[in-house]
């Protein structure tokens, strides 16, 4: 009903939403699921029944530019010392869901028969589930997938089962069971598991807002000249993490009295979750091979216990195994987000930082696995 060129109806429609998930997390049922749940859930449907497009270019211009500026506000106080402690733990829980992908993608080509481009797609789902969505192309076209109608079928199962994993583990992180079998060092997480409307807002006043926006916003130019200027574009969220942390770190005393950019972070990231439910197209989704179901699904579950497992035996936070998983099947971008609207200010950075690093490795595990199942070279 709203077209993708009505911009203003389009974010009417999309704050209206995040509004909606803000005032229903108050509610005893509403924090089980979290807002981002309920954002996720409301902008599925809405797309799913015509109210609000799947594409728009709104959508691009919220995550060019207001996902950085979210990542960068919420850095801004981050503790550089606990971001590289904490970071180890997380890398860990990282390799092990890498682990268990490939494991669950060899495992799954096993199980299912998916013709004679079964390697080919447990190669690109390896990748693909090892940093998220951007090894897809790349690896899809290294290992020689050009059947249009396979790409497309695991291009639709990737993006609704990459939703409903990220539902999955949003609600994971709410659940008291969970917290409690991985709830070691919980005393600094601060059990940050709270509405959005307690987010520390107090004491922000217009100057301290701008004043965190031009921070933010010079960071992530900056940024973005940095990674032109050494011919590292696509890793432009690493170069902007490691500024705004040292950035954080030095000039603490300053960024200290900042109030409020937190409530900022946040209302961007409710945004950034509205079209992530927005894209994900159910339609396609049931239209595609039902041995691609059953590959992704292995994928996650082998995932998921080998994550589980190393966390239980290592005794990592149900916070670090939620931002190091998210890492590895969404990408830095999710796992940020998620970390930020948890209020894990110091896991922001080791998630954009394994995510990254997903990237570099899961183009490897994909024609690496694709090579060993063909028994050759491609």
């Amino acid at each position: 009903m709203i077209g993708a060129e009505n911009i203003f109806g389009l974010m009417a429609a999309l704050l209206g939403i995040c509004a909606l998930a803000a005032g229903l997390e108050r509610t005893a049922w509403g924090r089980r699921i979290s807002g981002a749940g309920i954002i996720l859930l409301t902008a599925l449907l809405a797309a799913q029944f015509g109210v609000i497009p799947r594409s728009a270019p709104l959508y691009g211009t919220i995550w060019t530019y207001l996902v950085p500026l979210a990542i960068a506000l919420f850095l801004l106080k981050a503790d550089l010392i606990k971001v590289f402690t904490e970071g180890g733990r997380v890398l860990i829980a990282f390799l092990a869901g890498m682990a268990g992908t490939i494991a669950g993608a060899a495992l799954a080509a096993l199980i299912v028969d998916l013709g004679v481009n079964e390697a080919r797609i447990a190669g690109v789902f390896a990748a693909t589930y090892t940093g998220g969505s951007l090894n897809f192309v790349a690896v899809a076209e290294a290992v020689g997938l050009q059947d249009s109608s396979q790409l497309s079928a695991a291009l639709a199962i990737d993006n609704i089962f990459g939703v409903g994993f990220i539902l999955l583990l949003n609600l994971a992180a709410g659940w008291s069971l969970f917290q409690r079998w991985y709830g070691w060092r919980a005393d600094w997480l601060g059990e940050r598991l709270l509405p959005v409307e307690d987010a520390d807002a107090g004491g922000a006043s217009l100057f301290g807002l701008l004043s965190a926006l031009a921070v933010s916003a010079a960071a992530v130019a900056v940024s973005g000249a940095v990674s032109t200027a050494l011919g590292i574009a696509n890793y432009e969220m690493l170069v902007l993490t490691v500024i705004v942390t040292v950035l954080a770190t030095l000039g603490r005393s300053v960024l200290a009295g900042l109030k409020g950019e937190d409530v900022l972070a946040m209302m961007f990231m409710y945004l950034f979750f509205a079209i992530i439910g927005a894209g994900a197209d159910l339609g396609e989704m049931l239209q595609a091979a039902p041995g691609m179901f059953v590959m992704v699904g292995c994928i996650f579950v082998v995932h998921a216990l080998a994550v589980l497992a190393v966390g239980r035996l290592l005794k990592l936070n149900y916070a670090e195994m939620v931002t190091a998983s998210l890492a590895c099947i969404a990408g830095p971008p999710i796992a940020a987000a998620i970390a930020i609207l948890f209020k894990w200010r110091n896991l922001v950075a080791p998630g954009i930082l394994t995510g990254i690093l997903g990237y570099v490795l899961g183009n490897f595990a994909g024609v690496g696995l694709f090579t060993l199942l063909q028994g050759g070279a491609p």
